[in-house]
C-alpha cells in the first residue's frame, strides 16, 4: 500500500482582484513612505544592438546606481529599469530630440506610465572626463579605485553620471 500525503498552504482569501501599481503608488502605500526624488540620465550608442547607459541618483540619500545595458531595438530592458526605479526626472541628451531617436520616442510615449518628466541637456554635460572627476570627488576614498575598475570601459554609464551630477548640483543651488 502506498501512502500519499499532500501539503496545502493556507492563503488568505481576497475578493479584490490584483492590480498593477507603479513603483510610486506601491511605495506610497507601504506605511506612508515618502516618494523619493530620483534623477536618471539615459544615453544610447548608435548601432544595431544599442548599448544604453543609465545613472540613477537618489537626491535624498545621494546614492547612485550606474549601469550599461546591451538592449534590443525595442529598449525593453531600459524601460524595465526605468519602471523599477521610477525616476522623477529623466535626463536625455538634447541631440536625441532632433531628429528623434527611437529611444527618445519610446521614452516620450512611456513618461506617464513611469511617472517621470523628461529634461533635455546639452551634450557638453555628458562628458566622460567629468564623470570620472565626480567619481574621484564623491566616492569614499578607499573605494575610488574599485569603482573606477568596475566602470572600466563603461563610457555611457560614466557620461550619464556626469549629467546627473550636473542636474543634482543645479537643483541644490535653487
Amino acid at each position: 500500500m502506498t501512502s500519499h500525503s499532500s501539503r496545502q498552504t493556507a492563503r488568505p482569501h481576497s475578493t479584490r482582484p490584483r492590480t498593477a501599481r507603479t513603483a510610486r503608488t506601491a511605495l506610497s502605500t507601504l506605511g506612508g513612505l515618502p516618494v523619493q526624488h530620483i534623477i536618471c540620465a539615459v544615453i544610447e550608442s548608435r548601432g544595431v544592438a544599442p548599448t544604453v547607459g543609465l545613472a540613477f541618483v537618489n537626491v535624498e540619500t545621494s546614492k547612485a546606481l550606474l549601469c550599461e545595458i546591451c538592449d534590443s531595438q525595442t529598449y525593453v530592458r531600459t524601460m524595465h529599469m526605468l519602471s523599477v526605479y521610477a525616476p522623477t526626472e529623466i535626463l536625455v541628451v538634447s541631440t536625441a530630440a532632433q531628429p528623434k531617436t527611437k529611444l527618445f520616442s519610446i521614452l516620450e510615449d512611456n513618461l506617464d506610465d513611469i511617472g517621470s518628466t523628461m529634461i533635455l541637456l546639452d551634450r557638453k554635460y555628458w562628458a566622460e572626463t567629468t564623470g570620472v572627476e565626480y567619481i574621484q570627488q564623491l566616492a569614499f576614498r578607499e573605494d575610488v579605485e574599485t569603482v573606477k575598475i568596475s566602470l572600466h570601459e563603461k563610457y555611457f554609464a560614466i557620461c550619464c553620471l556626469a549629467a546627473v551630477c550636473y542636474e543634482f548640483y543645479r537643483l541644490a543651488e535653487l
